[in-house]
């Protein structure tokens, strides 16, 4: 019988790591062709980045805009309002000094204040840090007594005044807003049982005034009571709970107003 030769072993590698070791190199080849894309994307970018600076100036280094402030990464929180609008305001006086030009909101709080220095009336006047409110703080017993919601005679002089001051800016004017203040002295009567009552009617009476006897426009005015709940000072002492019996006048100025009538 004829014997079978074996099959001599091969002495190389196995046939599959053949393939396996062309598959590894393959992705190896894929790897550092898509790093080598990345580096030459990223070398773009930064001549990009470069050529930005010196053309268009919005990027660090840009002269086109580079007096505008920039946001800080910390987000709004960062920028500083009170500083924003003191800049406004010196914006609006270097504008007033180059056109000849005073704003007559501004003129109407010189009036206001005037008035109420040269007759000695005890009331706090303020303008807001934006100049586009005006607020006049009357001690209660100025207008009313204690307890009513009648208006003093001499009371009623002092908003005559006040009227008149006001009609003569009215096109300024978007809003008289006048808020009723009282202090925490529970108060139980007949015409006024909580303090709502009588702050609010006390509100009504002085837009009631200037509507009735003065002619004021009716969309331009509005009354608000408070009560005890919005106060100024602590009403744990009686300076304090005097200061908080207070009527308010704010008077709001009107946006893109144009018209401004002379004062006689």
């Amino acid at each position: 019988m004829k014997r079978r030769r074996k099959r001599e072993k091969s002495g190389g590698i196995a046939e599959w790591f053949v393939t396996y070791s062309d598959m590894v190199t393959l992705l190896l080849t894929f790897f550092v062709m898509l790093y080598s894309f990345s580096v030459i994307d990223a070398q773009k970018w930064e001549a990009l980045v470069e050529s930005l600076r010196g053309s268009i100036g919005i990027l660090q280094g840009g002269t086109s805009i580079g007096d505008t402030p920039r946001m800080r990464k910390e987000g709004p929180s960062s920028v500083n309002l009170n500083e924003l609008i003191g800049n406004k305001a010196k914006q609006d006086k270097q504008g007033e000094k180059s056109t000849g030009q005073v704003d007559p909101f501004l003129k109407l709080y010189e009036q206001m204040s005037q008035y109420i220095v040269q007759n000695e009336i005890p009331a706090q006047l303020e303008l807001s840090p934006t100049q586009t409110e005006i607020l006049i703080r009357f001690k209660d017993y100025v207008l009313f007594d204690v307890g009513k919601a009648e208006l003093k005679p001499e009371a009623k002089e002092i908003l005559d005044r006040i009227a008149k001051i006001l009609l003569n800016y009215i096109d300024q004017i978007d809003r008289v807003r006048v808020e009723g203040h009282t202090d925490t002295q529970p108060i139980n009567t007949i015409f006024y049982p909580t303090n709502w009552e009588l702050s609010a009617d006390r509100a009504i009476k002085v837009v009631r005034y200037f509507q009735e006897k003065h002619g004021f426009p009716g969309n331009k005015l509005s009354g608000e009571g408070y009560g005890e709940y919005y106060p100024i000072a602590s009403n744990a002492t009686e300076e304090g709970r005097a200061k908080n019996r207070r009527v308010d006048v704010q008077i709001v100025k009107a946006i893109n107003a144009e018209k401004v009538q002379t004062i006689e």
